[in-house]
């Protein structure tokens, strides 16, 4: 039985607890009206951590990049260039007709990969197609160079 720093009762039990940087002796009541009960965790930090361990499925089906049967055209570029000025539309007018910036629509232009709603954004405003099947191009090179001649693995890889 101790007093209660808080509320000042006497002959009460009493616990420790926060308050702020200070720790105090207080009564059952204080603590439940003060809300002052030990807190596992900060609140929200539970939520924010399971937020962000989860991967969000949402991302993944609607990333048009990933997707195995599409990619982006070898010449995403020209394609956008031909359309905008087939309309005769300056890369300003483009950009708001997209209500995105200048440097968005002359990066593309230039050959940097825009993102994946940035090129839905182009497909839709020049009604032109950007994402293209999927091409398998591989080649190989047997003979390295002239110090090496074709070897048993080199052998084995072609015949898989």
């Amino acid at each position: 039985m101790g007093e209660c720093e808080l509320c000042g009762a006497v002959k009460v039990s009493v616990k420790r607890v926060r308050t702020g940087k200070t720790e105090v002796a207080a009564c059952t009541r204080c603590i439940e009206k003060m809300n002052l009960a030990p807190k596992s965790e900060a609140p929200g930090l539970q939520r924010s951590r399971a937020f962000a361990s989860a991967p969000s499925p949402r991302k993944k089906k609607n990333d048009i990049m990933t997707r195995s049967s599409k990619e982006l055209a070898p010449d995403f570029h020209k394609r956008i260039a031909k359309a905008r000025s087939e309309r005769q539309w300056s890369q300003q007018q483009l950009a708001k007709r997209m209500a995105e910036t200048v440097n968005i629509v002359k990066a593309a232009e230039s050959g940097k990969q825009p993102t994946d709603g940035v090129v839905k954004k182009f497909e839709r405003v020049l009604n032109i197609q950007l994402m293209v099947e999927r091409t398998a191009e591989e080649s190989r090179h047997i003979n390295a160079g002239p110090s090496r001649g074709m070897t048993f693995g080199d052998y084995l890889n072609d015949l898989r």
